[in-house]
């Protein structure tokens, strides 16, 4: 899709249309934000057993090989 398409859909909505894809791309983005965040906040707190280990994984959305990976490279 160009941008000249892409705008050419924009127009064609009404500008309650236009408001409500505001919000939803706001909300998505706030979401998103809070996600980054939550991992940010995972990889402060240091494990203290093996099963805070596993929820720091899935916290981050990685496995644990994943996890013990970007642990090394920090």
């Amino acid at each position: 899709m160009t941008d000249e398409e892409f705008v050419s859909i924009l127009r064609s909505l009404s500008l309650e249309q236009l408001d409500q894809l505001q919000n939803n791309l706001e909300v998505k983005v706030q979401e998103k934000k809070r996600k980054i965040e939550k991992r940010k906040a995972a990889m402060k707190v240091p494990p203290r057993k093996t099963s805070d280990v596993e929820e720091m994984a899935d916290q981050m959305g990685l496995d644990l090989s994943s996890l013990m990976r970007e642990i090394s490279r920090r």
